[in-house]
């Protein structure tokens, strides 16, 4: 009989796109999003699952209702989205 792996293979992510969305909202609003080098999100106190995704969300998502600050960002600035490859 096979065996299970003593830890189970974990899903890789990508956090690129979250420093990206991070980095932005520090340079654009450092008095709200850059107070606290060491809160959550690279120091935005945004959730990793919402900066991986900010560039995607409207300012009346669900995801953001708990996110008011970010939500009054996105009303007044738009995150850039990804562009394509370059070569």
């Amino acid at each position: 009989m096979a065996q299970k792996p003593p830890h189970p293979a974990r899903k890789i992510r990508c956090f690129t796109r979250a420093i990206k969305n991070a980095s932005f909202l520090k340079q654009r609003d450092p008095s709200t999003f850059a107070r606290n080098r060491n809160a959550l999100g690279f120091g935005t106190g945004v959730p990793m699952e919402i900066l991986q995704v900010l560039h995607r969300l409207k300012p009346d998502s669900p995801e953001l209702k708990n996110q008011a600050q970010v939500s009054e960002f996105l009303k007044k600035q738009a995150v850039p989205k990804p562009q394509g490859w370059k070569r």
